[in-house]
């Protein structure tokens, strides 16, 4: 491990690097001795927005710059919170910096900046004593789930970073973790991680491959991959399928056939992946589902190589692409030696030279040729075949281009994996390994950093009951995923219904509705609705509704109703009543309170358009089928009760204001009926209707 010593001296170079001097109500800002007394007692009432006014006139003393950003960050003005907080140089007093600092992770956490967070939380606790540390970390809602993750994310990065760079985030790596193990010191995660760790130290970049010894891959199918490989980083889809046909076990050509669709077309290989997952083969099965190659696709020169700007360059191209292998090496060794060529031409020629090789088959001169190019200008997709057909050391497969690229290193990782050359074996069980039940289990606790794992066992924890823990992890994990689409969707409905609009509109912001089909989108636009109800887009909010229902789809009932209600309250009545008179048409599963709440609204809408009869048939549907749902069956017989005295029927109104009065659960319900029923008696009185009738004959 680093020393302590050894971190303060590169403090400066964390904070340009990592952005680190970064850091809820938790936050112990320390009082003013000399506070003003209104102020406490705004504060205790929390009328922040008032406080804010008083502090913004205030000295910068260190109480005073906290006291701000406190306010701040109550009001949730998070980024007003941190511009305060980094705006101000590291305070001497060792309490007021601790509480600068955890404020500060508290309001990056806010922003939806985890691994921010955690670095502004672990500089709070460099200077807080170990008692405090545990008690501070463990009061931080869900903090040790969000450390850990946190510190996989950064651990995973470090694995394609060099240089300064590297130095930095292992120091804030060091630090996290001795502080974490500090806090949670028998946890799986610090106890199966501790090893791991310090053997990248002890490694570096010099990560050694082992080559399994199986029965599933051999030398002759690690050379078939890395062609494959090779042809498909020229586009050559075809050939590089049919170098694949020759690979020895069904189900790893089955892999490496999805791998190489899956680069062409985008599309993950749904009835494959169900293969591997029949077979256990839950690493396999997870690489498809993770997404782990979506970066290669949309990103084509991390695989395929790029074309130089050159007029000549796409027919000479042409010409190289229609040759066999071996005469296109010979074209390229005569180009190469022109004098003439640019620097990029010639680049890339050289690349194209190192596929050409790999597809003659003769691994001999392929290797040779790759030890004469700098690995840093080839592509993702060569610098992997030859890990896969040479086993270099990983500094030789990772390029200046992939330092911080977490999704590289998941790519590198899991192909070389997929072919049995393991660069990472400490963090990864074996790839063609069936795992199942407690197997499963005991590789997941063994294996913490394993992503693939990872991935699995919140996949199948989704599956059983999401809840937002879950969901969190997903999205913060594996963003780019089916499931952390599903989990930024869920947490989006989640944060509407809470009333919470900022934080749906930021999760919604994070998914591409249309990116994973039909049903992907369907339940986005639903969770768009419901944040468009909330804040009052009607027009979003109908859009949005009218493509769900031209999907074939629907709204949960309660969504549709709030769209109704609000596109009445709004004034266009005939439209809200079609979609409440749609739900009504499939109501035989709703439960009884939701029917009478949609009986009133709809003889409320008929009422508004002028059609009473209408409306006194719903009103009267509602408080005989519902008289236990109070609030409505009682409101539909007031309602019932007024239209029957406009149409002068005084007994009938009579009844019905005498069961109200009967049976309404609030005084003014009563006091309204009472009234109401004492005017029609003074209207009777005074014309004498319901008196004997005088005949004039």
């Amino acid at each position: 491990m680093i020393s302590s010593l050894c971190i303060y001296k590169y403090r400066p170079l964390l904070i340009a690097l990592f952005i680190i001097l970064l850091t809820a109500t938790a936050s112990k800002a320390v009082e003013s001795q000399k506070a003003d007394p209104f102020n406490l007692w705004l504060e205790k009432y929390g009328a922040w927005d008032i406080l804010e006014e008083n502090y913004s006139g205030s000295g910068d003393t260190p109480e005073l710059i906290i006291k701000r950003a406190q306010t701040a960050y109550n009001l949730g003005r998070y980024s007003a919170c941190m511009n305060i907080l980094q705006g101000t140089p590291a305070f001497d007093d060792k309490s007021v910096e601790i509480s600068r600092l955890w404020l500060g992770g508290q309001a990056q956490r806010a922003l939806g900046n985890p691994i921010k967070s955690v670095i502004w939380f672990s500089q709070a606790a460099r200077f807080m004593d170990q008692n405090s540390m545990i008690e501070q970390f463990k009061a931080e809602p869900n903090l040790k789930t969000v450390w850990f993750d946190v510190w996989r994310s950064l651990y995973w990065s470090i694995l394609v970073t060099s240089g300064s760079a590297r130095e930095a985030q292992d120091m804030i790596l060091s630090q996290s973790f001795d502080q974490a193990k500090k806090v949670w010191p028998t946890t799986y995660f610090i106890i199966n991680t501790e090893p791991i760790f310090k053997k990248t130290f002890a490694k570096g970049f010099e990560f050694k491959p082992t080559v399994l010894n199986s029965t599933i891959i051999n030398d002759k199918d690690r050379e078939l991959i890395s062609m494959s490989i090779a042809a498909s980083s020229l586009g050559d889809w075809n050939k590089s399928s049919s170098i694949l046909e020759n690979i020895s076990n069904s189900t790893v050509k089955t892999f490496w056939s999805s791998v190489n669709s899956y680069l062409e077309t985008g599309k993950n290989p749904t009835e494959e992946a169900k293969i591997f997952k029949e077979q256990n083969f839950v690493s396999a099965w997870s690489f498809f589902k993770a997404g782990v190659l979506e970066p290669a696709y949309d990103s084509p020169t991390l695989w395929k190589m790029a074309a130089p700007a050159s007029p000549a360059w796409n027919t000479f191209r042409s010409k190289l692409m229609s040759m066999s292998p071996q005469e296109a090496l010979d074209t390229i060794d005569r180009e190469t030696g022109s004098l003439l060529l640019s620097e990029d031409l010639v680049s890339a020629l050289q690349n194209y030279r190192l596929a050409f090789a790999f597809l003659t088959g003769d691994m001999k001169l392929t290797k040779k040729i790759w030890g004469q190019l700098d690995h840093n200008a080839l592509p993702l997709s060569l610098r992997i075949a030859a890990g896969i057909a040479f086993k270099p050391d990983l500094s030789k497969i990772v390029s200046s281009s992939d330092a911080g690229q977490n999704s590289n290193l998941f790519i590198i990782s899991g192909l070389c994996d997929a072919a049995e050359v393991e660069y990472f074996n400490d963090l990864n069980a074996p790839f063609w390994q069936p795992l199942s039940g407690k197997k499963f289990n005991s590789q997941v606790n063994s294996k913490p950093l394993d992503r693939l794992l990872l991935f699995s066992e919140l996949l199948g924890n989704s599956v059983k009951k999401m809840d937002g823990n879950i969901a969190r992890r997903c999205a913060f994990l594996f963003p780019s995923s089916e499931l952390g689409a599903k989990s930024y969707i869920y947490l989006a409905d989640k944060a509407a219904s809470n009333r919470d609009f900022k934080l749906s509109a930021f999760y919604l912001k994070r998914v591409d509705p249309e990116k994973f089909g039909s049903d992907m989108h369907l339940k986005w636009l639903i969770a768009a609705v419901e944040y468009d109800l909330a804040v009052g887009n009607e027009g979003k909010a109908l859009n949005a509704y009218n493509k769900i229902l031209e999907s074939g789809g629907g709204l949960p009932s309660e969504k549709e109703l709030k769209l109704a209600l609000l596109i009445q309250q709004k004034g266009d009545l005939k439209k809200a009543q079609a979609i409440l008179e749609r739900i009504w048409s499939r109501s035989d599963n709703l439960n009884d309170e939701l029917k009478a709440e949609l009986l009133f609204w709809i003889a409320e809408g008929d009422q508004a358009m002028g059609d009473k009869k209408k409306a006194l048939k719903s009103y009267l549907e509602l408080a005989f089928k519902f008289p236990k749902q109070n609030i409505w069956a009682v409101t539909a017989m007031y309602r019932i009760s007024m239209i029957y005295e406009h149409k002068g029927q005084f007994e009938t109104a009579k009844k019905f204001l005498n069961s109200v009065i009967k049976k309404a659960d609030r005084p003014a319900q009563k006091e309204a009926a009472k009234a109401r029923l004492s005017a029609i008696e003074t209207k009777l009185a005074k014309t004498g209707v319901g008196k004997e009738v005088s005949f004039p004959f």
